[in-house]
């Protein structure tokens, strides 16, 4: 630890939300901006100059063995999760992990048992649970103002439907995991997690990732949310909580802006709007950090039993929805897979290869050139973006039931 007795904190990934962290970092007064790494030492020396960082290294194992590192923040691909915070737990280095914390519960519960083991610091980033205007929604909620809740209703829903990552299987893609998890624990956050029944149905990319999809929590006291979920169409990130005297609705469920109070009869009776923030990840930081002054292994906003109980939900929707990750199957599965992968790689390159040669030729024959085929180009954060034809249209839904008397 050094100086003024900040912790060191440490990057993982160069992406957009390692950007977004080291931003942050420069505003949150317990840390400082310390060391970077990438899988491209360039990448990493680059990094650092822009932020501020005094290391770069060129792989995790690097930057672990840097006894000087207090704090490591993982921002690369859901699937390299696993491995990344297992690695971190075992050189004793407190790690803050972007959500989705692992692809399923049970490796987060192999890995929260090794920090439980080690005492080592674990979190997920679900930066909603860290926001201050969260407890600004609870407090509302627990005046009564709108009668007993009954139901919650909450829709998220942005046009990323070409991101790579998002269309790859092997990168722990599809719309439930990156974007679906924030209405889960805005859910949990209001009505907790003692859910009797799921039912989920969604739409299929090409690869058979879920697309779109509409999920049902039913609550063993009666309540019900519904949530709305999309990675090819832009929700207006509305939230409403019912009452029996009224209705609360925010506005922003990623990132609550303000809250509206309406009685029964739809009149207004009382609004708030969030305090200022820099990007708002300065709380999930300042979080861990008194955690790890004070000895504490979790924080309080996202213990280890939440990370385990969302995934839960994660994993049963999957579950119904029939989608997995080549991650989670065996032998056999895994060479099926590739096969329909490659298929399917196959089939979009003829299907690209006609038009760009046709363009080709008509370009040819009026003197200007050969066309190029379908080039990708940058997302404005910074992503990948596939050709669209390659986006994936293949349509179909699936449908589930209630939830295990025990956790799978």
């Amino acid at each position: 630890m050094l100086g003024f007795g900040k912790l060191n904190m440490a990057v993982v990934g160069t992406g957009y939300m390692a950007g977004k962290m080291a931003e942050t970092i420069r505003y949150v007064s317990e840390v400082r901006p310390y060391a970077v790494c990438s899988r491209s030492t360039d990448r990493a020396y680059e990094f650092a100059r822009k932020y501020g960082f005094k290391k770069a290294y060129g792989s995790l194992q690097e930057l672990l063995e840097d006894r000087k590192v207090d704090l490591v923040y993982i921002a690369t691909p859901h699937s390299e999760h696993y491995e990344q915070v297992k690695m971190c737990i075992e050189y004793g280095r407190p790690v803050l992990c972007e959500k989705p914390f692992c692809l399923n519960a049970p490796m987060a519960e192999e890995l929260l048992a090794l920090a439980h083991e080690k005492n080592v610091f674990a979190a997920e980033a679900m930066w909603i649970r860290f926001l201050p205007f969260a407890g600004q929604i609870l407090e509302t909620l627990r005046s009564g103002i709108i009668g007993e809740p009954v139901m919650l209703t909450a829709g998220l829903g942005y046009n990323v439907g070409r991101v790579r990552r998002m269309l790859d299987p092997d990168l722990g893609g599809g719309a439930l995991l990156d974007i679906g998890i924030y209405l889960l624990n805005f859910a949990s956050m209001v009505f907790g997690d003692d859910i009797s029944r799921i039912n989920a149905h969604c739409t299929y990319t090409a690869l058979q990732l879920d697309e779109q999809e509409s999920i049902t929590l039913r609550y063993s006291s009666g309540r019900i949310a519904q949530l709305a979920v999309s990675m090819v169409g832009v929700s207006d990130r509305r939230a409403v909580i019912s009452g029996t005297k009224g209705c609360i609705v925010i506005e922003n469920v990623n990132n609550f802006e303000s809250l509206t109070v309406l009685d029964s009869d739809h009149n207004k009776i009382a609004s708030y709007k969030r305090p200022g923030q820099r990007t708002g990840y300065e709380y999930e930081v300042r979080a861990c950090a008194r955690a790890i002054r004070d000895k504490r292994i979790e924080v309080e906003e996202m213990d280890h039993e939440q990370i385990i109980s969302i995934l839960h939900m994660t994993d049963h929707i999957r579950s119904q929805l029939k989608v997995r990750f080549p991650q989670e199957m065996n032998e056999q599965e895994l060479e099926a897979y590739h096969k329909f992968r490659a298929e399917h790689t196959a089939s979009r390159n003829k299907e690209t290869a006609a038009p760009a040669a046709d363009r080709a030729e008509e370009a040819g024959a009026a003197g200007e050139g050969t066309a190029s085929a379908g080039a990708d180009r940058p997302a404005e954060n910074g992503e990948t973006l596939l050709p669209a034809a390659a986006a994936g249209t293949e349509k179909g839904s699936a449908s589930g039931g209630d939830l295990p008397e025990e956790p799978a």
